[in-house]
């Protein structure tokens, strides 16, 4: 009687306990994919206005490289590689040589890499928008 109840016992507590099996499976936590950070990267339409030239229209197109944010402003089917990009606090930093008008050109877009439209200022004083293309 005494074995009997033993056995009972041992087969009661190890039907309450988990397999090996099931308890790996039950502490698995199922992966999960994080999205991607915004970024700024991607073609943009650009528009320089009122400049001394008049308004100004390009794409700007931008990828994310090694080193960080990279791209080319095209004009006119002429290309120019950006000397400079860089995300800041504010929104976009970037600059280039116009090869046309002799000059370095920066720009300065205010908003966020996930917005769909940037605002800012071409050379500090000509107004510059720039509009994400779907």
């Amino acid at each position: 009687m005494r074995y009997l109840i033993i056995l009972l016992a041992l087969a009661c507590a190890s039907a309450c306990t988990p397999t090996r099996d099931a308890s790996a499976a039950a502490t698995t936590t199922p992966a999960t994919t994080t999205p991607d950070a915004p970024s700024y990267a991607g073609e943009w339409d650009v528009t320089v206005s009122d400049t001394p030239a008049g308004t100004v229209r390009g794409t700007l197109v931008l990828s994310e490289g090694d080193d960080g944010l990279e791209g080319v402003f095209v004009v006119e089917d002429a290309e120019t590689k950006l000397r400079s990009v860089s995300a800041t606090d504010a929104g976009l930093k970037l600059s280039f040589y116009s090869s046309q008008y002799n000059t370095d050109v920066n720009m300065d877009l205010k908003g966020a890499p996930s917005e769909q439209n940037l605002i800012g200022t071409t050379l500090g004083s000509f107004r510059t928008t720039a509009v994400r293309k779907m």
